[in-house]
C-alpha cells in the first residue's frame, strides 16, 4: 500500500481495511474536481494491483455549513451519493 496514489491538496488516511480520502475546498470546484481526478487515478491503481472494491460500501460524507447542492463524485462510473454528517 506504500505506492497509493498520492497528490498535493488531498489527504488518504489508511487504517486496518479502511480509507479515508479527503478533499476540501472553498467552493464545490475546489474540493470536488481534485477529488473526482484523484478517484480517477485511485481507480486505475486499483486495476493495476487486481484489488476489486464494493462500490456499494462507499461513502461520501460532505461537511459544510451551508445546503449548497454539491456534485456528485463518481467511482467506476457509480455517482456516490452525499451524506450530510
Amino acid at each position: 500500500m506504500n505506492d497509493i496514489p498520492q497528490v498535493r491538496n488531498i489527504m488518504v488516511s489508511l487504517y486496518a481495511d479502511e480509507t479515508a480520502i479527503l478533499s476540501r475546498g472553498k467552493t464545490p470546484d475546489k474540493a470536488i474536481v481534485p477529488l473526482q481526478n484523484y478517484l480517477k487515478n485511485l481507480e486505475a491503481w486499483l486495476v493495476r494491483w487486481k484489488i476489486k472494491l464494493n462500490v456499494c460500501n462507499i461513502e461520501a460524507i460532505l461537511f459544510n455549513q451551508k445546503n449548497d447542492d454539491w456534485p456528485k463524485v463518481k467511482f467506476y462510473g457509480t455517482p456516490i451519493e452525499w451524506k450530510k454528517k
